[in-house]
């Protein structure tokens, strides 16, 4: 299993949001968040930080949804940052593992 950390900028959670649902992604968690670039910038940006965990199998292809929907505009910043999730388990039911996702 892995962790999406999508960054994005407001304007654009909805849009995450959607290609999420159409690739049958489980549930989703956000935060609003503000940052800055790497750039010399010295005020920070309100952006959104998406969570959402999926099978290994399902990384690559989420990647390219959102890269393909919503990356490409140098004005809009945002990143994505996949993590390795050990465990999982689902409180109410008790599941572990993938099942629990």
């Amino acid at each position: 299993m892995k962790l999406i950390n999508i960054i994005v900028p407001d304007r654009q959670l909805h849009d995450v949001n959607r290609i999420l649902r159409e690739a049958d992604v489980g549930g989703m968690s956000y935060h609003r968040i503000e940052g800055r670039s790497k750039a010399k910038a010295t005020e920070f940006i309100p952006k959104y930080k998406i969570e959402v965990v999926v099978r290994d199998d399902q990384v690559e292809d989420l990647m390219s949804r959102i890269v393909d929907r919503v990356g490409g505009d140098i004005n809009t910043g945002g990143k994505i940052f996949v993590v390795d999730v050990t465990a999982a388990v689902d409180l109410p039911t008790k599941k572990r593992g993938e099942a629990a996702i």
